[in-house]
């Protein structure tokens, strides 16, 4: 619906809760060198927990990760960019202004993979992906059908949430409660192919944005 004014408290919750997670993370890194004080020597965490094997356990040094998300979330902030918004422009209003900022991305990813030895043409050999096209395809739609639905992609969601929108809070929490729970109730897929419940949850999903998409159209 249209954007609405609320309480400046109501904008504070959610960026406030990422600033507690992030001091959850320092805590870790400050409890793990006190053995004594480790609550989960398996985990060999404080908390949060992370992944032992996979993807999940790979990740950036935590002050570059920091780093570069500010970096990144200043411009991408200024300069609104948008996936969903940019395609959305060009179709309707035959305005490139928001295509060329995914233009510069794509151009930047692939000089940076080329010359880390990283690109890979084609969909054979692709980090954590699998080659089951079928299910790739319906899963973007699924995905893309969320994101128009929801009014932005997952990126501009974010940029949104920590300006204070309340709407975009609630996508991003879905978005980490989904991946949460699609990697402990084997939905997610991985390089061996689609998840066990994988497909049953793409098709329920592709079903239920429809339902919701139709039920909630506003008549011009």
């Amino acid at each position: 619906g249209v954007s609405t004014s609320s309480s400046k408290f109501n904008g504070w919750i959610f960026p406030l809760l990422m600033v507690g997670l992030l001091g959850l993370l320092f805590a870790n890194y400050y409890f793990q060198y006190l053995p004594e004080s480790v609550l989960y020597p398996e985990q060999g965490k404080f908390a949060p927990f992370f992944s032992l094997s996979g993807p999940g356990s790979q990740y950036a040094p935590l002050l570059v990760s920091l780093g570069a998300a500010i970096a990144i979330g200043f411009l991408a902030q200024r300069s609104r960019f948008c996936t969903m918004g940019a395609l959305r422009d060009v179709i309707l209003i035959r305005d490139m202004h928001l295509m060329w900022g995914i233009t510069a991305l794509v151009i930047t990813a692939f000089l940076v993979n080329l010359g880390l030895g990283q690109f890979r043409p084609g969909f054979v050999g692709q980090p954590i992906a699998h080659t089951e096209h079928v299910w790739n395809f319906l899963g973007m739609m699924l995905a893309g059908l969320a994101y128009a639905l929801a009014g932005g992609c997952p990126g501009r969601q974010l940029f949104m949430a920590g300006e204070g929108d309340a709407d975009s809070a609630v996508f991003i929490l879905g978005m980490l409660f989904g991946a949460g729970f699609a990697h402990n109730f084997a939905i997610a897929s991985s390089p061996a192919g689609v998840g066990m419940w994988g497909s049953a949850a793409v098709i329920t999903g592709i079903v239920a944005c429809s339902v919701i998409g139709f039920a909630m159209k506003r008549s011009s």
